[in-house]
C-alpha cells in the first residue's frame, strides 16, 4: 500500500531498468527532450512540440487498463516516471470495483506534479477516460493540466508508410526493440481482472501487470525514437 495525501492505494513500484537490464532507457528519454529543446520547432512533428522545454523529472508517461464495461470503468493506471532520481514504473491497482475512486485520486495527486504526459492513442482513449471517471466518482481531473503527447499519429506520419500498421505492438517490435513474453493479450485482460476480483489471487494479475508495465516502457521508447528521428 502507499499513501498519496490521505487516500492509501495499492502500488507496485519497480525500476525500470529491470524490465529493460541492457537499454538505458533514462539516457534515451533524457537525450530525446534535450534534442526536442534545441530543435528549430518548424523541423518537429507538431504533436511533439509540447516536449520542447521539458526534463525528464517533468515527464510522465500513462497507460490504463479497464474492465470493458460501458463507462470505461479503470482498474489500472501505469505509469513511467523519474522518482526520486530513479526512472521507474508506478502501478496504481483497483483490488475491486469500490476502489476506483481512491486509485483516481492518487493518480490524479502523480500527475499533479508533472508537466508533460505521455501516452500512445492517449488524446482519444486514455485522457477522455480519465475525465469521464472523475466526473463519476468527483475526483480530481489533473490530465486536462497537462502538456500531452500522443504518440500514435506522429508515429504513423514517421513509419506509416514502411511499417506493416502502428499499432503499439507492432512499434514494440519494429522501432522500440522489444519482445514481450510472459504476458496476455489485451481483449483477455478484463476477465483476468474479473477473475481476480471473485477469486482474490492475486497470480491471475500478474500477467496483466507485466502487459501494462511493457505498454509504457514501450510507448517512452517509441517517444524517443521518434525525438532521434530528428536527425534523420
Amino acid at each position: 500500500m502507499r499513501s498519496f495525501g490521505d487516500r492509501e492505494v495499492f502500488a507496485v513500484r519497480r525500476a525500470a531498468r529491470d524490465l529493460l537490464p541492457d537499454v538505458d532507457l533514462e539516457g534515451e528519454l533524457k537525450a530525446a527532450l534535450e534534442r526536442l529543446t534545441g530543435a528549430d520547432p518548424e523541423t518537429i512533428d507538431p504533436a511533439l512540440r509540447p516536449a520542447a522545454g521539458r526534463r525528464l523529472e517533468d515527464l510522465v508517461v500513462l497507460d490504463l487498463e479497464t474492465t470493458g464495461f460501458w463507462g470505461c470503468p479503470i482498474f489500472l493506471v501505469g505509469m513511467l516516471l523519474e522518482e526520486e532520481g530513479e526512472l521507474v514504473t508506478l502501478q496504481l491497482l483497483a483490488r475491486d470495483y469500490p476502489e476506483e475512486a481512491a486509485m483516481l485520486t492518487a493518480t490524479s495527486a502523480v500527475l499533479e506534479n508533472r508537466e508533460l504526459l505521455v501516452t500512445f492513442n492517449g488524446k482519444s482513449y486514455d485522457v477522455p477516460c480519465l475525465r469521464e471517471r472523475a466526473v463519476v466518482h468527483r475526483a480530481p481531473t489533473a490530465p486536462d493540466r497537462l502538456e500531452h503527447v500522443d504518440v500514435l499519429h506522429p508515429a504513423r506520419r514517421r513509419w506509416g508508410a514502411t511499417l506493416p500498421d502502428c499499432r503499439l505492438q507492432t512499434l514494440e517490435r519494429l522501432v522500440a526493440g522489444i519482445h514481450r513474453t510472459g504476458d496476455v493479450p489485451s481483449a483477455e485482460i478484463p476477465a483476468v481482472y474479473h477473475g481476480f476480483t471473485v477469486t482474490g489471487d492475486p497470480s491471475r494479475l500478474f500477467p496483466v501487470l507485466h502487459h501494462s508495465r511493457v505498454d509504457v516502457v514501450t510507448t517512452a521508447r517509441v517517444f524517443a525514437a521518434l525525438a532521434d528521428s530528428l536527425a534523420e
